[in-house]
């Protein structure tokens, strides 16, 4: 299990490669995870869910650049499925390259 701290207070963010997900801990307590499956060269970001009263605090936010990060140190590219994830590589160019598709910004559903 890798893991970093991040300045949300005492989360720690470790990679738990048993369990395929991300998660931030505060003490031994998960208050964070996001769900990925690597696909070959291509990690699917799937969900990200903070818990209800952590929300708000950058720990959604800390737990994506972590695991981009980690996709990155890997030589992956992305696939953003989880909305949140999305979103936050649209606020972040920066990560833009790591996208399965790095010519094209992510997608939005359309609203109709």
């Amino acid at each position: 299990m890798d893991e970093t701290s991040a300045d949300q207070g005492a989360v720690r963010l470790v990679h738990d490669r048993d369990r395929d997900r991300f998660a931030a801990l505060e003490g031994e307590t998960v208050v964070a995870v996001l769900a990925f499956e690597d696909e070959g060269a291509v990690r699917d970001l799937r969900s990200t869910v903070v818990a209800p009263d952590r929300s708000g605090h950058g720990i959604g936010s800390a737990i994506v650049r972590f695991a981009l990060e980690d996709s990155r140190d890997q030589g992956l590219r992305v696939r953003p499925t989880c909305w949140f994830v999305r979103g936050f590589i649209e606020r972040h160019p920066e990560y833009a390259d790591l996208l399965e598709d790095a010519g094209a910004a992510p997608s939005t559903p359309s609203q109709e």
